[in-house]
């Protein structure tokens, strides 16, 4: 049998260590330019980042794993689309 796994915004769905975000952090002028920026922090893992996919790799292995401890003869690929 075949079963396919669709995760939806998986990058979305990983939480960033407290003591991490502030790492992914980024500041957005204001329109006039007249007020200071504005500097925000990532709570999950942001779209992007050049580890973003090894890290939802990751994730989504361990999530696997007792599927794959269960199932030993069977065979599972990761996939991931809309890679730029």
């Amino acid at each position: 049998p075949l079963v396919i796994i669709d995760l939806k915004d998986c990058f979305f769905n990983i939480p960033l260590h407290p003591d991490d975000a502030p790492r992914f952090a980024f500041s957005v002028p204001s329109t006039n330019l007249q007020e200071p920026l504005q500097r925000y922090h990532w709570l999950v893992l942001p779209q992007g980042m050049k580890n973003s996919p090894t890290i939802c790799q990751h994730f989504v292995a361990r999530a696997l794993s007792p599927v794959r401890e269960q199932f030993t003869q069977s065979v599972i690929l990761h996939y991931m689309d809309d890679l730029l």
